[in-house]
């Protein structure tokens, strides 16, 4: 199954992508699926991302790179004019991080705009950071969730389960302690997951208010991680207190078979 599918895309959508494990990858891929059906797909960040991990779509799509709000408005147009379907990056500012180069996008209202305007079919937009870390917790300003964002996505990084709460783990570690109760040093377990996803302050927050909400728990790769999923998942949807849509479980490392199964939000 396609992430695609499993998301349950229709011509259009608007998707967010927030937490830790896997964004990125969740990214590229749902990139190529949605670039095969011959779709207008813009693709950027509201905060910081890796330069390198857009780099085949610098290749084969369009990168627009500007501060300006009307020359990137412009250039989309007319790279659309010109080819009905396609891939446009947009870049508002490079910098360098511990040696790596990062970009930073256009403001999320300039993407809201754009989206009623119709100058894409699909957005598909990282919100959020986690420094490489497979779990974390937001702070204050985070995650940028675009308000017209019609499908977000929260994911994390299975292999978090039985890491100890520590930084070095753990992307806002001290935030993740208050939020789920877990003691510094204590290891993660399904419970503390299922309070992350569940807090109103969690996974989820800036959900807008129309958006489907998915859950992907990521990198199942053996029958240990995907019994330790499965055993998340429904301890999630028994009161699903975060509004989920929809439970996806897989491993992004396995192109060919990212999707191992999706359970439903709702207890039938």
């Amino acid at each position: 199954m396609l992430i695609s599918e499993a998301l349950k895309l229709k011509d259009k959508a608007f998707i967010s992508l927030v937490g830790a494990g896997g964004k990125s990858s969740i990214l590229q891929i749902l990139t190529e699926e949605l670039s095969e059906k011959k779709k207008r797909i813009i693709l950027t960040t509201t905060t910081k991302m890796f330069t390198d991990q857009v780099n085949p779509f610098l290749e084969e799509g369009q990168a627009i790179e500007s501060s300006n709000a009307q020359v990137i408005e412009e250039n989309i147009k007319s790279y659309f004019q010109q080819d009905k379907n396609g891939i446009i990056i947009l870049l508002n500012q490079r910098l360098i991080e511990n040696g790596r180069e990062k970009f930073i996008g256009p403001k999320r209202s300039y993407l809201n705009y754009w989206w009623r305007e119709g100058l894409a079919d699909f957005f598909i937009v990282e919100a959020d950071g986690a420094r490489g870390r497979p779990i974390k917790a937001p702070t204050y300003y985070e995650p940028v969730v675009p308000k017209m964002t019609t499908d977000l996505v929260g994911v994390i990084g299975i292999e978090a389960i039985g890491l100890r709460l520590g930084e070095e783990n753990v992307f806002r570690s001290s935030i993740f302690s208050r939020l789920t109760g877990l003691k510094w040093g204590k290891k993660i377990n399904t419970e503390v997951i299922v309070a992350l996803i569940n807090h109103p302050a969690g996974l989820f927050k800036n959900s807008p208010k129309f958006a489907r909400r998915h859950l992907f728990l990521n990198k199942v790769n053996n029958r240990e991680k995907d019994s330790i999923a499965t055993e998340v998942a429904i301890q999630v949807i028994m009161n699903n207190q975060a509004r989920i849509s929809d439970i996806i479980i897989g491993d992004t490392l396995q192109k060919d078979s990212s999707i191992l199964k999706v359970i439903s939000g709702k207890i039938t």
